[in-house]
């Protein structure tokens, strides 16, 4: 069989978000290519993401064809637990293409939509007890991913499940791509001289906080990811689950669009950016599945 053929088949076997991952394995390989001036251990990294490109390829066809319950529910969530990964993994070409950084663009829009700077103004609301519940709702997002995909793949939703992790997977690499060609540190970064108050909670705010200080990356600021993922599932389940959405999930992409700009993790520009490209795919991903249900009962 020609290798054209086999790839075909081996391509048509996987899932939507099986192609993005590939896709964006094989941009960011091109990005590594092109800029590895100035990015360290460059061939290392590029070869890194060749064999993750052949993994997929060649292993999750292979899963697809195990029937123990632990292989299935692996295939298709191991995407799930790959994007603190996927995360880490662009941090070091955040500043491969431009050495320098555009907060002062994204801190002119602040200005010129307030006429201040909203992350200096809400220093002094900063309270112990606020911070602990802000802190826990900036936290609590990495639960929405798994939440939402459990809603409709424990329900055997199966159609659902993969359309949803499909156009999650397409709004994290949308923004990581915006982070490598436009990047922006963030106010925890940029402004670190203007921020003075105590972010000190009374319960979990310390340990929580220290957690994203060590995980977190410089340059990774605009548009935040974060709150276009949330509001991407939030308008996906919306569409098929209102209730859930309206009384689960809208509350948490309210608390967590405030955490970003109360924590310093994000500008008010980089949270409209989010809402923005997250209400744009999600009201698509809902839309387009609704076509496809009303296709598959014709």
């Amino acid at each position: 069989m020609p290798v054209t053929d086999t790839f075909n088949t081996l391509w048509n076997r996987l899932k939507l978000f099986d192609r993005n991952l590939i896709i964006y394995f094989s941009l960011l390989s091109l990005v590594i290519l092109i800029f590895h001036q100035n990015i360290s251990q460059w061939f290392g990294r590029f070869l890194l993401h060749l064999l993750l490109i052949c993994a997929v390829i060649i292993i999750i066809p292979w899963l697809d064809q195990k029937e123990h319950p632990l292989v299935r529910f692996i295939r298709n969530w191991y995407i799930v637990f790959a994007f603190p990964f996927l995360y880490w993994d662009v941090g070091p070409l955040l500043h491969a293409v431009f050495p320098g950084e555009f907060d002062h663009l994204i801190i002119q829009v602040d200005r010129l939509i307030f006429g201040t700077l909203p992350n200096i103004w809400v220093q002094g609301i900063v309270r112990p007890g606020l911070t602990d519940i802000m802190q826990l709702s900036y936290s609590i997002y990495w639960i929405t991913i798994p939440l939402g995909g459990a809603i409709f793949y424990f329900r055997k939703e199966i159609g659902h499940f993969e359309r949803l992790l499909f156009y999650v997977t397409f709004t994290f690499f949308l923004s990581y791509f915006i982070f490598i060609f436009f990047p922006v540190a963030g106010p925890r970064f940029y402004l670190a001289d203007q921020i003075h108050a105590n972010y000190h909670g009374f319960f979990i705010s310390n340990l929580l906080r220290g957690f994203v200080q060590n995980v977190g990356f410089r340059g990774g600021a605009f548009p935040s990811s974060h709150v276009g993922v949330a509001v991407v599932i939030l308008i996906y389940v919306w569409h098929f689950r209102p209730r859930i959405a309206q009384f689960l999930f809208l509350p948490l992409v309210i608390a967590l669009s405030l955490a970003t700009i109360y924590g310093q993790y994000h500008y008010f520009t980089d949270v409209l950016a989010g809402l923005l490209m997250g209400t744009i795919i999600g009201f698509r991903a809902g839309r387009k599945s609704r076509q496809m249900l009303n296709t598959a009962v014709t």
